[in-house]
């Protein structure tokens, strides 16, 4: 089902990664901005998520789940974004390149089912009403990163986890929903969420 954009928090992109992420997509204009195809939606997962919510380290790739309401094939929609390459400069003047992993499928990492109650819509400059960006929320993103949990995953899940708006046992609750129908290794996940518990209350004394 189409979401609802009204009835989710807004946020600003306020750095450069952010801003290129939601212009990453301007690319659609050419389908959407007559309305005639129906809406496009996305939530991004992943670094850029990190970002977004904690403006932590960024992220080339752009981990999203895609979707196309209307008539626009999504096979179609996801080729035109893997052939393009969105270049923009950073606070510190380096130049970046953006790009979407076609490879990401959501599915693959533990994911709560209510994921889409608490993703945030970011705000755009885009001319194209059809195209519409989200992000998913910093918990539901660091219970992905339980899955592939590198090192790089687990740093990324405390600093999601040091947000002052974070509940660490709302995350442990949700955690241990969303891995109790994982199609994989739960006893791994549930080893991996015991290791960020534990990191999280070691820090916190």
């Amino acid at each position: 089902m189409p979401i609802e954009p009204g009835e989710y928090p807004i946020i600003e992109p306020k750095t450069a990664l952010g801003r290129a992420l939601v212009e990453f997509f301007d690319v659609l204009e050419s389908v959407y901005a007559s309305g005639e195809k129906g809406i496009f939606q996305v939530i991004v997962f992943g670094g850029c998520a990190v970002h977004i919510h904690s403006r932590a380290r960024g992220s080339a790739d752009i981990d999203a789940e895609v979707a196309s309401h209307g008539l626009a094939r999504k096979s179609d929609i996801v080729a035109l974004l893997d052939e393009d390459t969105y270049v923009f400069t950073d606070e510190d003047g380096v130049v970046q390149i953006l790009e979407l992993d076609a490879s990401f499928n959501a599915t693959l990492a533990p994911l709560h089912e209510d994921y889409e109650d608490r993703i945030i819509r970011l705000v755009t400059q885009s001319n194209i009403p059809n195209v519409e960006v989200y992000v998913a929320s910093a918990l539901d993103v660091a219970i992905t990163k339980l899955g592939r949990f590198g090192d790089r995953d687990q740093s990324d899940i405390q600093t999601l986890l040091q947000l002052p708006y974070i509940d660490i046992e709302e995350f442990e609750r949700l955690a241990r929903e969303a891995i109790s129908y994982y199609v994989g290794d739960e006893t791994r996940i549930l080893g991996n969420l015991k290791v960020m518990l534990d990191d999280y209350y070691r820090n916190e004394d």
